[in-house]
């Protein structure tokens, strides 16, 4: 495309030529004479000699701008080669034509305005699209008309169409860049902003003002030294400097505040830039890295826990595992590169069926979770067990895409676990369950009994003149007729039946499921013990010696409403002295006539109803000493004050009450009586620190409202939640343990401290015991009595006491009578105490005597 300054020059070279070829055109004219210059004909000659004659022109031939002269009269007088073939002609046949006829009517019609310019001597130039003759190829030209004027005169306009096609193009796909480019400006989720060389904001998109904070106006106000904290300035200069060295700066990480002053972590690009008027300015990128930086520091602390002590395994959706840490790795005694796309089923052993691995899946499936004790195989092929927790790990649409699953080992807790079951609930000499086991498991009989219409029975054996031969033959000697007595009974009763052994050499058997009928149930129970009878009356092979020993069994039946456990042991109990009396060897039931006992429990009841209507009951409070000098409370007991009788035992009516569900009225008493003295002991600085302990039965604790009534009793009260303690014991536990673990885990939020109660005598799992929110253990009082000439129950309490320590709770010992007992005590690393070594069950105002006398001597002691 020609420019005006250049077309111009051009101008004044074809007006010399011109005035060369009218010279020439003259003297042809006198020459050829005056028909030579006359008619279409004539034009088309002159534009011949002149072309022939103008040598300069024909380097207008080889311009690829169509180029031509037109008269005043709208003839062509001229046209180069590229003009021509646009239109399919050769000059000559452009020559002397009309413009009109070259271009067409329409083209003409639309540039006559600038014809007619142009022949005014006004220069004109215009954009216009123009088609082929054909109309197949259509060009975008800039026109512009150029008049040829002498001495003032317009002979004519010069016109020179340029393709300007390639040109359009260029802007069309510049306008389109820069579309693209302000569109990504502004919908690029990352901060952009350009900045003059002083750090004032020209212009930046929306992410980079929302990263800010700021409005536009406000943010346009600003440079970026005041955006970032002076801590930063010695990196700011030497990034500077590098975009002074090289162009470009970055990436570098750094902070900006924003407009509510919090500090937004950041990592920038920059590039210099210069612009049209050749000032520079600075583009930077802007990424807003604070997620980038969450992620990276959950990294870190998912690294670190994913190599603590406890086994990892990350498994993907098709079960396969993915990952594993060091510790599962030693505990499973597989190599890593052993597990790694194996599935979690290398692990199994034979102590779960398809049903609880598919169970474990399912709950997996529905919440996303599972956890429970697993019994797993090691390389080396042992089994133990382990407490696994299993987490669903979600991707962005839901779908499930890893699972990561912690192992922890617990060999160590189920042996002590196990240590304490056998200690607590088996005859360490016979293996057979004692005492305690058998209590629980006629209680648990007594309920399915009722439940399902059948009876059992209680047979009390006692061995007859076994101290004589233990006497003559020596303990050890005993000790082995003992575990063969314990190897006969076994063999005289069914697998679903209890034998158990009470202590020296009584024995009870337990028959369940025995007909409704007392007489068809009698004779069931009559022929086990004949059978019980006959086979211990066979000899016994103690070393050299072959013994004859023969028993008494007392037999008590079960199976009515209102039949207790300590009223059928103690019937078969009776029953068992009456066979003895009758001369031994023999066996004998319960006489009804004894039956005297059970009207007298019925009083008791009905004289127990009035008592709770009548708030005969006293509260009794026993001190609790830390460390032989320090009380720090008590345990609140229970006392029925008998218009009649005079102060009933505790052991006479708490079953009762139990039973009759009266402990339900009889605990909230307890409960709101305690709470009003913590209000008032609150009060006085020698009693504000000491807590209160409470016992808590099934009944109570299994009330929907039971959490909402013991906050109700602190508000209402004024009561310091913290001085409250409420003592469970382990048969809780044994039912509805989710509930349990919720309704304390309320109360411990609220500040209520919880102790278990006589433990080791109950059947807790340590797999619930470590999620209880418990504050201490007790050690019952049953351990405590004989844990000076009883190993096992010395290894029971040094066992609570470990075991407390492991799960990070206090423990205390109840039934402290000695100071050889708290000595012994003491070096098993128990340190809290309550007994009758330091103090009994005491009235309100005596304890309270006690603990003032307890101050005083305390401070009178000195530090």
């Amino acid at each position: 495309m020609c420019s005006p300054d250049h077309f111009a020059a051009r101008l004044r070279e074809l007006e010399a030529d011109k005035q060369r070829l009218q010279a020439e055109v003259a003297r042809l004219t006198a020459l050829l004479g005056p028909a030579a210059g006359t008619g279409p004909v004539a034009t088309a000659d002159r534009y011949d000699a002149q072309a022939a004659h103008c040598l300069p022109l024909s380097i207008l031939d080889n311009m690829p701008a169509m180029i031509g002269y037109w008269d005043t009269e709208l003839h062509n007088c001229f046209c180069n080669q590229a003009y021509s073939t646009w239109f399919g002609l050769e000059p000559a046949q452009i020559a002397g034509r009309h413009i009109r006829d070259v271009i067409g009517e329409e083209r003409y019609q639309l540039n006559l305005p600038y014809i007619e310019a142009a022949l005014r001597g006004e220069a004109q130039a215009f954009e216009r699209a123009i088609p082929s003759p054909d109309g197949k190829v259509v060009r975008n030209a800039l026109a512009e008309y150029v008049p040829d004027v002498v001495d003032g005169t317009v002979r004519g306009f010069f016109v020179q169409v340029s393709d300007i096609s390639s040109v359009k193009q260029a802007q069309l796909d510049l306008r389109a860049s820069e579309e693209k480019l302000r569109g990504l400006f502004e919908l690029s989720p990352l901060g952009i902003a350009l900045t003059d060389m002083n750090g004032r904001f020209i212009e930046f998109n929306e992410a980079f003002r929302k990263l800010c904070a700021y409005d536009a106006d406000q943010l346009k106000a600003l440079d970026y030294w005041q955006l970032t904290p002076e801590k930063y300035a010695a990196e700011e200069a030497r990034q500077l400097d590098a975009l002074a060295r090289s162009g470009r700066y970055g990436p570098y990480e750094k902070e900006y505040r924003r407009q509510d002053g919090s500090l937004v972590p950041v990592r920038l690009n920059g590039v210099l830039v210069a612009g049209a008027d050749g000032e520079r300015h600075i583009w930077s990128i802007v990424e807003d890295i604070s997620e980038s930086r969450r992620l990276e520091a959950d990294r870190r602390v998912a690294a670190s826990a994913f190599e603590a002590q406890v086994g990892i395994m990350v498994i993907d959706s098709e079960r396969r595992i993915v990952k594993v840490n060091r510790a599962l790795v030693e505990s499973s005694g597989y190599a890593a590169d052993e597990l790694l796309g194996q599935t979690p089923s290398l692990f199994r052993s034979d102590r779960h069926d398809a049903a609880f691995y598919a169970s474990m899946w399912q709950g997996l499936a529905q919440a996303g979770v599972w956890e429970g004790e697993v019994w797993d195989r090691r390389k080396d092929g042992e089994v133990y067990p382990k407490w696994v927790s299993i987490t669903a790990v979600k991707g962005e649409s839901g779908e499930t895409t890893h699972f990561v699953a912690t192992h922890i080992d617990i060999s160590e807790r189920k042996a002590a676990e196990q240590e304490i079951q056998n200690l607590a609930f088996y005859d360490p000499l016979t293996a057979l369950p004692n005492r305690r086991q058998l209590r629980d498991r006629l209680h648990h009989a007594l309920a399915l009994s009722v439940r399902n219409q059948l009876r059992g029975a209680v047979l009390f054996i006692d061995l007859d003149n076994f101290k004589t031969l233990n006497d003559t033959l020596g303990h050890t000697a005993g000790d082995f007729l003992l575990q063969d007595v314990a190897r006969r009974l076994a063999s005289c009763v069914r697998d679903g039946d209890t034998v158990a052994r009470l202590g020296g050499d009584e024995f009870v058997v337990m028959l369940e499921g025995l007909d409704l009928d007392p007489g068809v149930a009698a004779d069931q129970a009559k022929a086990v013990g004949d059978k019980i009878l006959a086979a211990l009356k066979e000899p016994y092979q103690v070393g050299d010696h072959k013994c004859h020993s023969t028993s008494s069994i007392g037999v008590a039946l079960f199976g009515n409403p209102h039949d207790s456990m300590d009223e059928v042991l103690k019937q078969a109990d009776m029953a068992m002295y009456k066979a003895k009396a009758a001369g031994r060897d023999a066996l004998c039931f319960f006489d009804p006539a004894m039956e005297a006992s059970l009207l007298k429990r019925a009083l008791l009841e009905t004289d127990l109803r009035r008592a709770v209507e009548e708030k005969q009951f006293l509260l009794h409070y026993q001190a609790q000493i830390a460390g032989g000098d320090r009380l720090t409370g008590a345990e609140v007991l229970l006392r029925w004050q008998h218009p009649e009788l005079g102060m009933v035992s505790p052991a006479d009516f708490i079953p009762l009450a139990e039973e009759t569900r009266l402990i339900v009225p009889l605990g909230q008493w307890v409960l709101e009586t305690v709470c009003r003295q913590l209000a008032v002991w609150a009060c006085r600085p020698e009693l504000a620190h000491l807590t209160i302990a409470v016992n808590v039965s099934a009944h109570q604790l299994r009330l929907p409202d039971f959490v909402a009534r013991v906050l109700a009793v602190l508000v209402q009260s004024g009561a310091n939640p913290q001085r409250l303690k409420l003592e469970l014991t382990e048969s809780l536990l044994v039912h509805n343990v989710e509930e349990v673990i919720g309704k304390m885990s309320e109360l411990k939020a609220a500040g209520v401290g919880f102790s278990l109660d006589d433990f080791g005598t109950g059947y807790s799992s340590l797999s619930y015991l470590k999620r209880l929110p418990l504050d201490e253990l007790k050690i019952d009082q049953s351990f405590v009595r004989d844990v000076l000439v009883d190993p096992n129950d010395a290894a029971i309490a040094r066992t609570v006491v470990a075991l407390a320590r492991s799960l990070g709770l206090g423990v205390i010992a109840e039934g402290v009578e000695t100071a050889a007992q708290r000595d012994f005590l003491a070096a098993s690393g128990c340190h809290a105490y309550q007994g009758y070594f330091f103090s009994r069950p005491l009235p309100l105002e005596q304890f309270v005597a006690f603990a003032e006398k307890f101050a005083a001597e305390l401070e009178d002691a000195g530090p």
